[in-house]
């Protein structure tokens, strides 16, 4: 998770954050944050789904604030809870 921050990208490349976050959106029509957002979620979706971790784990792993930083992002994104997809996903499975 800290290798995936949009400073540490633009200095691993030895160029400026404007420079980078300008050049992202022009070549994927997102910005680099939305991507690294979007990238996040998809982490915390295969958790969700596939392991037994416990959402401070995910937090901790994934470098969210905390749980209620992690329900907002994800609610915002999905349309549901962390909790509501991981049974979502489970429920899924088992029909």
């Amino acid at each position: 998770p800290e290798s995936l921050r949009a400073s540490v990208i633009a200095g691993h490349f030895n160029i400026s954050l404007n420079y980078i976050s300008e050049s992202f959106k022009k070549q994927t029509g997102e910005t680099l944050q939305q991507y690294i957002i979007h990238y996040n979620l998809k982490l915390v979706e295969t958790r969700l789904r596939y392991s037994e971790q416990r959402m401070s784990e995910i937090v901790s792993e994934l470098g969210f604030t905390d749980e209620s930083h992690l329900n907002r992002i994800f609610k915002k994104y999905k349309g549901v809870s962390p909790t509501a997809f991981r049974k979502q996903a489970r429920e899924a499975v088992g029909s």
